[in-house]
């Protein structure tokens, strides 16, 4: 292991070593905040939102691991979503990203965020989730899916919401995963 400057000298390197554990032992420390941590991590880029809705988490939770985050300059405030349907006013979502992370991945996090929002789009993601496993184990293969098929498994699900709605939205959520959908 080498030091920034290139160097090999073993009295920095323990230096180094037991500053960059102390700053991890900052982060995990709070359960939430490392919760926050691992999930910008694996997506790069999120709005307290979407880490009460992936996460489960709790909107003081959420804030406070972001605002702990913030102080420890891992993460910036990269935009501000605009154009929110059905507001009643009240400040904008703000997009949370690590440092270095690319314009795309800050785009995907804003579309990931209006469908969050809408509560047909997260039963239909939760419907996915309960359709997937049974069927993988079916097909191990992975040759795909039938829409007859999904529409019969929406057939035994009680949503709020027509049958036909969240069999579409389905099929979309299967094609963004990759997984290939026959009509």
């Amino acid at each position: 292991m080498l030091l920034p400057d290139g160097e090999n000298n073993l009295t920095k390197r323990v230096v180094v070593v037991r500053e960059l554990v102390a700053f991890l032992e900052n982060i995990i420390r709070s359960p939430a905040t490392s919760e926050v941590f691992f999930y910008l991590l694996e997506h790069g880029a999120a709005t307290a939102w979407l880490l009460q809705v992936d996460l489960r988490m709790s909107e003081a939770s959420s804030y406070r691991a972001l605002k702990r985050l913030r102080k420890m300059d891992l993460l910036i405030d990269a935009t501000k979503i605009r154009h929110q349907r059905d507001t009643r006013g009240g400040p904008r979502p703000a997009v949370w990203a690590l440092l270095g992370t690319p314009p795309e991945v800050i785009a995907a996090a804003i579309r990931k965020h209006q469908r969050a929002l809408s509560p047909k789009y997260r039963v239909a993601e939760k419907f996915v989730q309960d359709i997937l496993e049974p069927h993988l184990n079916r097909d191990p293969s992975g040759r795909g899916i039938t829409f007859n098929q999904i529409i019969r498994y929406s057939r035994g699900q009680t949503a709020p919401y027509r049958n036909r709605d969240i069999a579409d939205l389905a099929v979309t959520i299967l094609t963004m995963k990759g997984i290939k959908v026959w009509r």
